[in-house]
C-alpha cells in the first residue's frame, strides 16, 4: 500500500435517520436512531459515546473489558487520517438497506469475484431490503443475507448478479500488540471510503453491546482486536488492514474514553474469526450459532425490559402464527420448542434455532394467570 498522506477528516452527516428493528422473528417496530456502526455518537446504530457510559449499538452496556491477554503497550503510536488510495478502496463496498421507511448504512468486504460479502450482522439486522454499491466503481448490487452468526456479529451476503469483483486480500499472520493498522468505511454513510490509521492496542478484548433499539436483546462479544484508529458510524463491516494492505480484522464496536471525543477506539472481529462463520455459512452447516437462511417469524412484540424475568407481550400482529395459535396482548411467553423463555435474549436464541415451517410447541400464561400451551407452525420472516 502506498505511503499515507494526511488528509482532512470527513465532516459529520448531518442526517438522522430511524431504524424499525424485528428482533430474529419477533416483530418489534420501534424508532431507534441513525446508521449502522459502532463508536462515536448517541445517534448512531453501533457506537459507543465513552467507553465509562455507552450508548449505542454495539455499545458495552458496562465499562469495556480490556485486554485479557496482553496490556496496552508503550510503544509509539501513530494516529489520524489517511489518503484512500484504490488500495484501500480495492474490494470495499458501501453498503445501504431500509427498515421500513427508514435507511441504514454500513460497509462491506468483497470476498470473492462471484459476490460473497463479509459484514456486521448488525448492519443488515432487521432490513427489508439492502444495496451494496462498489466503492471503486459506483456499481450497484442488490444484496441478499445468506447467513449470520449474532454472537459473532458477522454476517454474509450475496450480491446478485455479481461477477468478476475485485476482492480484499486476508491477513494470514499473528496480530501483535503495536501493529498498525488503517480503519477503512463508509463514515456516516457518506457514500465513499474514508480511512484512518493507528496502533493495535489491546487483544481478546470482550465487550457487551446493545443495537441503539431498546428492543434487540444484548449481546457480549469476545475475543476483539482493540485499536486506537478513529471510525465512525457507516465504518461497521469494513475493513482493518495491517502494514502490508491485508485485512486483519472487521470494524464491529468503538467510542471514545472520555468527554473530549479525542481519544478514539475501535474494536475490530479478527478476521479469522469472521472467516469460520463465513467457511460454515458457505458449508450449509445450520449448527452452534451460525443461522442460513431467513429468520423464523411468530409475530408478537414484546417488552424490552432486559432486567425482566418474564416475556410480556404486548402486541400480536394479526394473521401470525402467535395470533391463530391464541395468543393475546399481556400473556407471558413460557416455552417455545422445549426452551424455556424467561428473557427477550432466550426468545430470540429459540426463533434461530428454529426453521421456518416447522410446528413447534408454545407455552404461555395469559394474562389472567392461566397456564396454557398450543402449537405453532412458524413462518419465514421477510425482515432479516
Amino acid at each position: 500500500m502506498s505511503a499515507p498522506r494526511p488528509v482532512p477528516p470527513p465532516p459529520p452527516v448531518a442526517r438522522r435517520t430511524s431504524l424499525a428493528t424485528v428482533v430474529v422473528g419477533v416483530l418489534i417496530a420501534v424508532l431507534a436512531q441513525l446508521a449502522t456502526l459502532a463508536l462515536v455518537s448517541s445517534t448512531a446504530t453501533g457506537w459507543v459515546t465513552r467507553a465509562s457510559a455507552p450508548t449505542a449499538y454495539p455499545a458495552p452496556s458496562g465499562p469495556i473489558a480490556g485486554a485479557t491477554a496482553s496490556p496496552t503497550p508503550t510503544v509509539a503510536q501513530t494516529t489520524g487520517p489517511v489518503e484512500v488510495t484504490d488500495a484501500v478502496q480495492r474490494g470495499v463496498v458501501l453498503i445501504s438497506g431500509r427498515t421500513g421507511n427508514q435507511g441504514v448504512a454500513g460497509t462491506g468486504m468483497v470476498l470473492t469475484a462471484d459476490g460473497y460479502v463479509l459484514t456486521n450482522y448488525h448492519v443488515v439486522r432487521s432490513t427489508s431490503s439492502v444495496t451494496a454499491t462498489v466503492a471503486l466503481t459506483g456499481r450497484h448490487y442488490t444484496a441478499t443475507l445468506v447467513g449470520r452468526d449474532a454472537t459473532k456479529d458477522v454476517a454474509l451476503l450475496k450480491l446478485e448478479g455479481a461477477s468478476r469483483l475485485d476482492v480484499v486480500t486476508l491477513d494470514q499472520d499473528p496480530v501483535a500488540i503495536g501493529d498498525a493498522v488503517v480503519a477503512a468505511g463508509n463514515a456516516n454513510g457518506q457514500g465513499f471510503v474514508s480511512a484512518n490509521r493507528g496502533n493495535v492496542q489491546a487483544l481478546n478484548t470482550s465487550i457487551q453491546v446493545r443495537s441503539a433499539s431498546e428492543n434487540d436483546p444484548p449481546q457480549r462479544l469476545r475475543g476483539l482486536i482493540q485499536a486506537n484508529a478513529a471510525a465512525w458510524p457507516g465504518d461497521s463491516g469494513g475493513p482493518m488492514f495491517d502494514a502490508q494492505g491485508e485485512v486483519l480484522g472487521m470494524t464491529t464496536a468503538g467510542g471514545t474514553t472520555d468527554e473530549s471525543d479525542e481519544d478514539r477506539r475501535v474494536y475490530g472481529v479478527p478476521i479469522a474469526a469472521a472467516m469460520q462463520v463465513v467457511t460454515q455459512v458457505r458449508a450449509g452447516d445450520e449448527s452452534g450459532t451460525v443461522v442460513i437462511g431467513p429468520k423464523a417469524y411468530l409475530g408478537v412484540v414484546v417488552e424490552s425490559d432486559d432486567t425482566a424475568q418474564e416475556v410480556v407481550i404486548t402486541r400480536v400482529e394479526a394473521s401470525t402464527p402467535a395470533s391463530r395459535a391464541g395468543l393475546r396482548t399481556g400473556d407471558i411467553i413460557t416455552s417455545l420448542d422445549g426452551h424455556p423463555i424467561g428473557s427477550r435474549a432466550d426468545l430470540s436464541t429459540a426463533l434461530d434455532g428454529i426453521e421456518p415451517g416447522s410446528i413447534v410447541d408454545v407455552g404461555w400464561t395469559t394474562s389472567s394467570g392461566r397456564e396454557r400451551t398450543g402449537t405453532v407452525t412458524v413462518t419465514a420472516s421477510s425482515i432479516n
